[in-house]
């Protein structure tokens, strides 16, 4: 299976969603489930191959390379990835740190010669770091998806190409509503956001919002890159969209809901669950399952990745459209801080 691969790939960042052990169960160890965590959707996809992996903490790191190492025969552990990326040259990048730790690993990735870069979310936590990033893949026009999950959702896609066709007339409100303890701007609130301009189809133009109680005073970003929840606020919000679609946030945490999107047209509305879809155009309500494609999540997003590094075009996931979410999510906080107003784009971080 090694020498399929082409592609070389480096993973900076081994909590969470970077690394983990490979699944027990199903063809090759892999499990039945497309692998979120970005070791293992390398390890799934046959062109590429992880040649280094970098992380802080010593142990995530042997952790890492023990778990690892049989799959990726000649797997390098690193401490600083400046030096991974000079002594392994990858094509492909993952950055998987904490959010507001992005801007500099981008910037050095692109410097060093990668291809493409593989950037959880959110992009960053200030639109000053986000467009230093946007301007050196630019620059040298490296690719770059932003890891917007749903983006790649069987549901997700199936229900924007329905829009797309007018299957509801044209789109004029979106309603989202999802809860719990995780139910913060940055850290989840960003899947959610993002996928409100995916199916919006349009830029923001204003929007205002009211924060969480305790978060009256939330300015700038003060999280951990969301290990701990307690440290971002969740939000009710407001988007309106330069097409006319309005678009209704409520993510705020200590609360239950029937969590989703209320998409409602000028012919018909659907709601959008995680794994299904109903769908009502006059005629009752239908409740739709797609059938789900052989990769999604993060192979997806690699596979799209390297698509673009060889075909050209625009990544499913791109930086701009990435930028335009975090807009929305700083335009929250700084609605709260001038007494829940209306906060017109281009936002002027320097200005709030």
């Amino acid at each position: 299976m090694a020498d399929e691969r082409t592609y070389k790939a480096c993973v900076v960042g081994l909590s969470g969603i970077g690394a983990g052990s490979p699944p027990a169960d199903g063809d090759h160890g892999m499990g039945h489930e497309m692998p979120n965590r970005h070791v293992a959707a390398y390890a799934l996809l046959p062109f590429t191959e992880v040649v280094g992996v970098c992380d802080l903490k010593e142990d995530l790191l042997q952790d890492t390379l023990r778990d690892w190492s049989g799959t990726f025969p000649g797997l390098r552990g690193f401490t600083d990835y400046r030096e991974m990326l000079e002594a392994c040259k990858p094509d492909i990048l993952s950055v998987v740190t904490s959010d507001h730790r992005h801007a500099d690993i981008v910037v050095d990735g692109v410097a060093a010669g990668v291809r493409g870069i593989y950037c959880e979310k959110p992009i960053a936590t200030s639109l000053a770091d986000a467009d230093r990033m946007i301007a050196a893949v630019e620059s040298r026009n490296v690719p770059m998806n932003i890891n917007h999950t749903r983006r790649w959702s069987p549901v997700y896609r199936e229900v924007k190409q329905l829009l797309e066709d007018g299957a509801i007339g044209a789109l004029q409100r979106i309603v989202l509503n999802f809860g719990g303890p995780r139910a913060i701007l940055f850290r989840n609130g960003t899947h959610m956001i993002d996928m409100t301009c995916y199916l919006a189809g349009s830029e923001p133009e204003w929007v205002f919002a009211e924060l969480d109680e305790g978060y009256e005073d939330y300015w700038p970003y003060r999280g951990d890159g969301g290990r701990n929840a307690d440290l971002e606020p969740g939000c009710s919000g407001f988007i309106h969209f330069r097409n006319g679609v309005r678009a209704f946030y409520n993510g705020s945490k200590g609360r239950e809901c029937r969590g989703g999107y209320q998409l409602d047209g000028t012919d018909g509305w659907m709601f959008v669950h995680e794994d299904y879809y109903e769908l009502d155009t006059g005629n009752g309500t239908q409740t739709i399952a797609p059938k789900s494609p052989t990769h999604y999540y993060s192979a997806a997003a690699i596979r799209d990745l390297v698509h673009v590094m060889e075909n050209g075009g625009e990544t499913v996931s791109p930086p701009r459209a990435a930028r335009s979410t975090l807009e929305i999510i700083l335009g929250f906080l700084a609605s709260q801080k001038r007494g829940n107003v209306r906060i017109d784009f281009p936002l002027d971080e320097d200005a709030v």
